[in-house]
């Protein structure tokens, strides 16, 4: 016979699943990961050793093409496939050649200067990939006034270029650009070398090259999805990957707004950002409110549109509601303004002086009474020194940190229940009829009906909508920015936080932190910025691939 499990075992039961869970994912899944690719690299070897041993010459047309991208192509006559690869060699090698000084070189300007003397080659004459390269791990050599190579270095000299001073931010992105466009480069030449040799069998097993006409309409019919898409992978890399890659990269240096570019040099600075916002407990006792508050923000602000706008489409389609047009189009008219306009709004009816609540507050003669109310449930810490005389400060007083929250969590729900009032309405015209007839049959009453019958139904349907939602209000960056500004500000900030201006407000989600730390020009703390995003991205990232993986309906393909 089975028992109740007390609230401590139930307790227990969850903190040991998910100890499991980060066992799991921390130590055992990398672990698994280094012995896949251990083990990949084992078998690549062994495939390399037996395509050798098969057929030496395939290997031999494969090993061309590593030597000179396309030159297996060329020997096996795929001309077709040699000339746009060797083209794309000659393209990769004019770039670097002429964006470079290598014409110097080559007009002995070396010989100018004393061998022994501190040459940087490829800062001074490397073209757009071997600089970039060299700027990536460097980050810059020299700064305005420095001597080098007997001369000084200055801002910028158009003649000169390698007097100018090292600016590290440029380098660093030129060198992401590059390393990517070389990767991708890397990719296309593998692909070359594998291609070669696969060729180079089926030419011996057919005993004939592929003609032009039919390599094309092969390539149509085989990957046409993935040329389809080829315009999006290419936005997505020029657009996404790189500012991504970039963004991540600054969070392991010391780049802040307090280092001139150009009077000095920003350096790898490893995990120092990552050990100061966790083991600073300035920074961590900060980060740990601004997350807290940004997880319940999330979660109240997703779960409480999705109840609204429930509730709003069974209501509408009940079979006692007249006129269900009128409602419908009613009711999503907040969905409908945008959503700027009417934070902005909202920033306005609950302004301090003149904001439209305190007006009629004020008017009715009963704000006091408001405020010993919101005092009572704990939204509000502000203390007149004339009673009587001062409005609700809403938004601003650092006393009412709570209020402000609530404003923020109300305003949200009045913009978001529409969406989901017009989903689930779609949602509740699928569902059969015939499920409804059978449950009469067996005698269910309407709650019951709406239990196991429509309520799982439009669960099922809206689920990854709910779990998208939810990481949407994670970085709910316009919220925030345009109803409170972050605000308001804690009572007391520590003085090293003071300093750096870098505190959040206590409507500060992450995302609007970021932004302050980034843009703020008193701030720009562009490294601490990165790392917040960096902390932003996996939580949101394994949080929505975590749920979305339970949901057998968001994978199926049929």
């Amino acid at each position: 016979m089975q028992t109740n499990k007390t609230i401590g075992e139930r307790l227990l039961g969850y903190l040991k699943a998910f100890g499991l869970w980060l066992l799991n994912f921390f130590i055992l899944k990398p672990a698994n990961f280094f012995k896949k690719l251990g083990l990949g690299v084992v078998n690549i070897y062994k495939r390399i050793v037996n395509a050798y041993k098969e057929d030496k010459k395939a290997f031999f047309k494969g090993l061309s093409s590593f030597f000179i991208i396309g030159l297996g192509q060329l020997r096996n006559k795929q001309y077709y496939k040699a000339i746009p690869l060797l083209l794309l060699l000659v393209i990769i090698i004019a770039i670097e050649f002429f964006t470079g000084g290598y014409i110097y070189v080559l007009q002995g300007e070396l010989a100018q200067y004393p061998a022994d003397e501190r040459l940087f080659f490829f800062r001074d004459y490397g073209g757009f990939f071997t600089r970039g390269i060299w700027g990536f791990f460097s980050l810059g050599e020299f700064v305005r006034g420095d001597m080098y190579r007997g001369q000084r270095i200055v801002t910028f000299d158009p003649v000169i270029t390698w007097r100018s001073a090292d600016n590290s931010r440029n380098l660093l992105g030129q060198g992401v650009i590059a390393l990517v466009f070389l990767g991708v480069f890397a990719v296309v030449w593998i692909a070359s070398i594998i291609d070669a040799f696969r060729t180079h069998r089926k030419i011996e097993e057919e005993g004939e090259v592929e003609p032009f006409n039919v390599f094309i309409r092969r390539i149509w019919d085989e990957l046409f999805a993935y040329i389809i898409i080829l315009p999006a992978v290419v936005i997505i890399l020029f657009f996404t990957l790189i500012p991504f890659l970039f963004s991540l990269l600054v969070a392991f240096t010391n780049w802040t707004g307090r280092i001139e570019l150009g009077d000095r040099l920003i350096i790898w600075h490893g995990l120092q950002t990552f050990r100061l916002i966790l083991q600073d407990p300035v920074w961590f006792e900060f980060f740990l409110d601004v997350l807290i508050w940004t997880l319940f923000y999330a979660f109240m602000s997703s779960v409480t549109v999705y109840v609204l706008g429930l509730i709003q489409a069974l209501i509408i389609e009940s079979k006692y509601v007249v006129f269900k047009k009128f409602w419908r189009l009613a009711l999503i008219i907040p969905w409908a303004i945008p959503g700027m306009v009417s934070l902005m709004l909202f920033r306005n009816v609950f302004a301090d002086s003149f904001g439209l609540v305190n007006q009629i507050l004020a008017n009715q003669g009963i704000t006091e009474n408001v405020k010993d109310f919101l005092r009572m449930i704990g939204l509000v810490g502000q203390i007149d020194r004339v009673p009587g005389t001062g409005n609700i400060l809403w938004l601003s007083d650092p006393r009412n940190g709570s209020l402000a929250k609530a404003i923020v969590i109300v305003v949200n729900l009045w913009m978001g229940y529409p969406y989901f009032m017009l989903l689930i309405t779609g949602v509740l015209s699928t569902i059969p009829m015939s499920l409804y007839e059978a449950a009469d049959i067996d005698g269910a009453s309407n709650l019951q009906k709406f239990r196991f019958v429509t309520f799982p139904w439009i669960l099922r349907a809206t689920a990854p909508v709910i779990i998208t939602t939810f990481t949407f209000n994670f970085n709910n960056f316009g919220a925030i920015y345009f109803l409170t500004g972050g605000g308001p500000g804690y009572p007391s900030v520590p003085q090293s936080l003071r300093v750096l201006g870098a505190a959040p407000g206590q409507t500060d989600i992450l995302i609007s932190w970021i932004f302050k730390l980034s843009f703020d020009a008193t701030v720009r703390q562009f490294n601490l910025a990165a790392v917040y995003s960096i902390l932003i991205f996996l939580f949101i990232g394994l949080t929505a691939v975590y749920n979305l993986a339970k949901l057998k309906n968001f994978w199926e393909e049929d």
